[in-house]
Parts: C-alpha cells; sequence; structure tokens
C-alpha cells in the first residue's frame, strides 16, 4: 500500500493508507498526563510542539496531524503550507469529573477549520448523550467545505455493554459509516484478530484504529501487522509516538510504515 498524506489525492482511497498524529489529549487527559508525565517533556512547550508536529509531517513520517482549535491554528500559523495535513478536533470531553456521564462539548465549528485538511469529531454511541452528538456532527458535514475531509471518532461509551468486544465496536462502525464521514476512527477491540468484521461493518468507508495508551513498541507494531492484514486504512497514533524520545517515536513510526508498505 502507498502512504498518502491528507492533502495529497488518493487519501481515503484502496490500495492507500495513512498515519495520523492526534495531539489533543491534553483537553481530556490534561496536560500533566498527557505531556508533562512522559519520556518527552518539552511537548508541554506549545512552541516545541507545533514544530515537532511540523517536522514530523515534512520527514513524511505522519500522513496528518489531528489537533484542538488553539494548536490548529498556531500551527497553521507558523506553516501554512502545512495547513492542507491539518485536522481540527471541533469536540472534546474531559475526565475532570469521572462521576458525569460521558459527553462531549464543542469548541469549534467547522468553518474554523475552512482552510485546513479536515475537521475530526466524537460521538460516544450508547451515550445519553449520543443523539446531541450525532446530530450536531450532522451540521459539521453540511457546513463544512467541500475541500476539508471528515474524520469521525466513533467510541461507544456510558452503558450497559463492553466498549472494546467485537460485537460493540462493530455497532459503532456501523453507526459511524450512516452518518458518511470520510474515514471512521475506531478503537482496537479485545479480540483483534477479526478486525475484518469491524471494516465490512463500515460500509466501505475507511477505518483507521486507534493506538490506545501508551505500551511497548512489540505491541504497537503488533496492531499495526493486523491492521495492515485485515485491511484497515492505517493508524491514529498520539500517545505512543508523543509520549517517547523523538528518535525513538521516528522509529517506531518508520517500522509501522515498513508494515503497511509491505501489505
Amino acid at each position: 500500500m502507498k502512504h498518502k498524506r491528507l492533502s495529497e489525492e488518493g487519501f481515503g482511497e484502496k490500495g492507500n493508507y495513512t498515519i495520523i498524529l492526534p495531539i489533543d489529549q491534553g483537553v481530556e487527559h490534561g496536560p500533566v498526563d498527557a505531556f508533562y508525565a512522559t519520556d518527552h517533556l518539552e511537548m508541554l512547550d506549545i512552541d516545541y510542539q507545533v514544530d515537532y508536529i511540523a517536522e514530523l509531517l515534512h520527514e513524511g513520517l505522519v500522513g496528518a496531524t489531528a489537533l484542538p482549535k488553539r494548536t490548529a491554528n498556531l500551527l497553521c500559523e507558523k506553516y501554512p503550507h502545512l495547513s492542507k495535513d491539518v485536522i481540527m478536533k471541533l469536540n472534546h470531553g474531559n475526565n475532570l469529573n469521572k462521576n458525569l456521564e460521558p459527553s462531549q462539548a464543542v469548541y469549534a465549528s467547522s468553518r474554523d477549520a475552512a482552510n485546513m485538511g479536515g475537521v475530526g469529531f466524537t460521538i460516544y454511541p450508547g451515550s445519553s448523550k449520543q443523539d446531541e452528538m450525532i446530530n450536531y456532527f450532522g451540521k459539521v458535514q453540511d457546513c463544512k467545505p467541500d475541500n476539508v475531509k471528515s474524520v469521525l471518532w466513533s467510541y461507544p461509551r456510558g452503558g450497559d455493554f463492553d466498549e472494546t468486544s467485537l460485537k460493540t465496536i462493530m455497532h459503532a462502525a456501523y453507526i459511524a459509516a450512516q452518518l458518511e464521514p470520510d474515514v471512521i476512527k475506531v478503537k482496537m477491540p479485545t479480540n483483534s484478530n477479526l478486525l475484518e468484521q469491524i471494516i465490512k461493518a463500515a460500509c466501505g468507508i475507511p477505518v483507521v484504529f486507534s493506538g490506545g495508551s501508551y505500551t511497548d513498541s512489540s505491541s504497537v507494531l503488533k496492531d499495526a501487522k493486523l491492521i495492515a492484514q485485515a485491511g484497515g486504512y492505517g493508524m491514529i497514533v498520539g500517545r505512543n509516538v508523543f509520549q517517547r524520545k523523538p528518535d525513538e517515536a521516528k522509529e517506531l513510526l518508520k517500522e509501522i510504515h515498513a508494515i503497511f508498505g509491505d501489505a
């Protein structure tokens, strides 16, 4: 398969793949958990963070980056030639109060990302807030410019179900597919040997799988092989990249590329 950047023709098409770098965890988990309690302390500095994201894009190690509004705007101001590889994440949750029902607050509109390459949005199927999120994404689709791609995070939460079972994630992919985003993002299921079923449930829309929490390189590469073999469109790898030291992160990304390139 060939690696395609968000800005390139062929992004999202069969025979291609991409690796997306999300750096929006500071809203959900807070800056300490996301950027400070890591091997890469420099990431807490926003100027360094913007430069490092640009470095990974310039080197072709990632095909896009998903960022909250402030970071996305700073990156596009400093590196306008990279703006079409930026996905502005429009909504976010946070875990300051874990007793609250899972939900997402809207921080930006699709119009805010008019000069960028994509918008990102999260829905929580199974949550009491699911209809609100799904309905809002419909407005995102209606309002975004035609040349801006949409990436939909579909994460089942808030119900009496196993959030990472094959059955649940298949359902999440199918719900997301009806909203017709350009790319669907889901988590890896507990039974990762049946990824083909999730991809089929997405009704022909490309599926990228989450890289998950920080873990050892061998586990990330094992997931990459399973995704590539199943026909997944790629990976969205955040903490397993930006929580590592730069040289280790770049080596990991190169190995992921080798896996998908040979698929």
